[in-house]
């Protein structure tokens, strides 16, 4: 599918003469080699085009370079993706300076996931919330295109309008919710994006260079398919079901110190414990339930309508939850990530998390949870 050619030239006459054609045929040739070169647009008006593009765009094919900095991993990243949004993907590493990504292959429907890892020389196959792309890799494909989508039009500010590579291409800064910041340079012939460049409190700093792209309608079914090498071992990936444990069981399936609140809202309390992966969830109930996640990596958290507040000394983000009439808090600390999510108001969940601390003195976590820290 071709998209439609979009510009903007405000008409000078009435009258058509001979020279107004001529003129109307050497910007019309202009226009084609490069995108709009008459009327400027307004900041508002290239991101509106940028998400009609999008929008228009149900299935596109394109190859990215990703430079990712961040405490997770730094890398320049090539990759091949077929995306039709929001929840099928298919993602080739055609490059990547980790040999763990290199050669990498992944493909999901949103219900079940297919991961090719040429280092280990296997497949895992399950469900998509099991099998996952690398987060870091996986933040980033979504985030492009999230921010995009979710931007306010009247918060964009030009950068710089140019030329590169023979198209017209407007430069756009947007205010990220985290207090990052995203610029977008979008081309003026088709209004898709061609690189992308942001500062985020999670993500780091990095780049996106769409080096090919082009859109259909459709595609066939082949297009999200992997292609394996003959005889790669595959494994099945089951769901895992958590048991409930204690506070004392929990601390020991873990080898970092678990923080418990100090202060608990009247009529509240501690119930159970789950281990996620290598994280622990603390369930608590009472009038203002609410759950403490913590670990290494509990993954990424919706940021709509986030903001960004200070606490016990790092950034942290703020979410409102109206769906369950609450609040949503993140953050990093000491190499681990925490999160707090329950019906409580913005001046209980911060003063909760501020008075987290050991839930244990001296306890020695378990030797076999401490030796697979850091193993797939």
């Amino acid at each position: 599918m071709r998209q439609a050619l979009v510009c903007y030239n405000p008409p000078s006459g009435r009258g058509r003469t001979l020279g107004a054609c001529a003129w109307i045929a050497v910007w019309l040739v202009l226009l084609g080699t490069g995108g709009c070169l008459g009327y400027r647009l307004t900041p508002a008006e290239v991101v509106q085009l940028g998400q009609g593009a999008l929008s228009r765009s149900p299935v596109c094919h394109s190859v990215l370079e990703l430079e990712i900095d961040t405490d997770l991993l730094k890398d320049s990243v090539t990759v091949e993706l077929w995306e039709q949004r929001p929840t099928r993907y298919r993602v080739e590493v055609l490059a990547a300076e980790n040999l763990q990504l290199d050669g990498l292959a992944y493909t999901t429907d949103g219900q079940q996931s297919m991961s090719y890892l040429p280092h280990a020389n296997r497949v895992l196959v399950g469900p998509a919330d099991r099998v996952k792309l690398p987060l870091v890799i996986e933040t980033v494909l979504r985030s492009r295109v999230a921010w995009l989508e979710d931007a306010d039009p009247a918060s964009a500010h030009l950068i710089a309008r140019e030329r590169d590579e023979g198209l017209v291409v407007y430069r756009i800064g947007l205010p990220l919710p985290n207090g990052g910041s995203v610029q977008y340079t979008i081309d003026a012939r088709q209004w898709w994006v061609r690189q992308v460049e942001y500062q985020d409190a999670y993500l780091g700093q990095g780049r996106i260079v769409t080096r090919e792209i082009e859109c259909f309608e459709r595609a066939e079914e082949v297009r999200f398919e992997l292609d394996l090498p003959a005889g790669v071992p595959v494994q099945q990936v089951e769901i895992e079901k958590s048991q409930p444990l204690t506070l004392q069981e929990a601390q020991m399936a873990v080898p970092f110190p678990l923080q418990t609140p100090a202060y608990l809202p009247a009529g509240t309390r501690f119930t159970v414990a789950y281990q996620l992966d290598k994280n622990i969830a603390l369930m608590y109930t009472g009038e203002h339930s609410f759950t403490l996640v913590q670990g290494p990596g509990i993954g990424q958290v919706p940021q709509e309508g986030a903001s960004t507040i200070l606490l016990r000394g790092q950034q942290a983000l703020l979410i409102p939850d109206p769906e369950h009439a609450g609040m949503v808090l993140t953050w990093r600390e000491d190499d681990l990530q925490f999160s707090i999510s329950g019906s409580l108001e913005q001046k209980e969940i911060v003063r909760l998390a501020e008075s987290l601390e050991p839930a244990f003195k001296n306890v020695e976590p378990d030797s076999d949870a401490a030796a697979g820290e850091g193993t797939p």
